[in-house]
């Protein structure tokens, strides 16, 4: 697994447990938080389904993101407002992890989160995450799809994993 500031380099230079060390000096004044799944609106998901969506961008105020383990479930909601438990579809092997701001976000990053445009993916990470400013750390995962339970459907079921 990777881990750079702006850019990914060699997979597997850091294993998930280093992670939270070399944060806590790249980023001194954000807390380094793991991250142990992924939950996602079903139009998201299904866009890594059908090989349009290789990244996802997660943001939370004063702090930066690394993954618990290699491979994190994947989990999907109706709406990311529902209150309903997500149900688990399968899960991401994380190839790589990159920190930007959201200045710094381009063109292939919304392309690689599935979005048309730079434009429409800050729209999206506005409508998500509520205001985020220019200057804001955002933790770029990019993931391969590792497993597709048989059972997946997008649409809510009864059974999921306990959340994590």
């Amino acid at each position: 697994m990777a881990f750079h500031r702006a850019k990914p380099i060699d997979q597997g230079s850091l294993v998930p447990s280093d992670f939270k060390a070399h944060l806590s000096c790249e980023f001194p004044d954000l807390d380094a938080v793991e991250r142990s799944r992924f939950v996602m609106v079903a139009d998201l998901a299904e866009l890594i389904f059908s090989s349009k969506k290789s990244s996802t961008i997660r943001f939370s105020k004063g702090s930066v993101e690394y993954p618990s383990a290699q491979e994190l479930p994947l989990f999907v909601v109706g709406d990311h407002r529902e209150k309903a438990p997500p149900t688990c579809i399968g899960a991401l092997h994380i190839g790589a992890v990159r920190y930007k701001t959201l200045a710094e976000l381009n063109e292939n990053d919304a392309h690689k989160d599935g979005f048309a445009s730079k434009a429409e993916l800050v729209a999206a990470l506005k409508r998500f995450y509520g205001e985020i400013q220019s200057s804001d750390v955002l933790s770029v995962f990019e993931f391969t799809l590792s497993n597709r339970r048989k059972s997946a459907s997008l649409a809510p079921a009864h059974e999921h994993w306990p959340a994590a």
